[in-house]
């Protein structure tokens, strides 16, 4: 096996010198990694889910009885991952299948009152982490990210459906 020639000089930033393009979708992907509220080891033990978990939860919290299908939409999450996530959830008698009268075989996922209550036990430390990680950012910044950020997911949401890169 031979060895590829070492690069002549260290970067001192992993982003120095990235394309603006690639750079961005480094930075978001780094940035949501730190701040996944179910990604730290102390919010998992704390709770006793993981990051997987806490989004499936966050989606029907946030948007009512979903399918399995609807989360995997929603939360733009692999159908493997949130199937996973669903099943351990169960395990734990934190949700449960409802059924769905508009498709006999696609339940609806919802809270168990445990559920519930977790979930909302979550949601004020989850808020304060929130409001941690993005207090460097002005009132206007917050807005312009939020902003920017969703124009970027609706372009990128139409250009994977148009280019077939779903």
């Amino acid at each position: 096996m031979k060895i590829a020639p070492l690069p002549p000089s260290k970067n001192t930033s992993l982003t120095a010198g990235m394309p603006p393009e690639i750079h961005i979708s480094y930075q978001i992907t780094i940035v949501a990694n730190l701040m996944a509220f179910g990604g730290s080891i102390k919010n998992m033990n704390q709770f006793g889910i993981n990051f997987r978990e806490w989004r499936v939860l966050g989606v029907i919290g946030r948007m009512g009885p979903q399918t399995a299908r609807q989360i995997v939409d929603l939360s733009h999450q692999d159908k493997a991952t949130i199937s996973r996530a669903i099943t351990e959830l169960g395990q734990k008698g934190l949700v449960a299948k409802l059924p769905n009268k508009k498709h006999k075989r696609s339940p609806l996922i919802w809270f168990t009152e445990e559920g519930k209550a977790l979930y909302e036990r979550i949601l004020p430390p989850f808020s304060d982490q929130a409001a941690l990680f993005t207090d460097t950012l002005s009132k206007k910044e917050k807005e312009q990210l939020c902003h920017l950020l969703d124009k970027l997911k609706t372009h990128i949401e139409q250009v994977r459906e148009e280019t077939g890169l779903d």
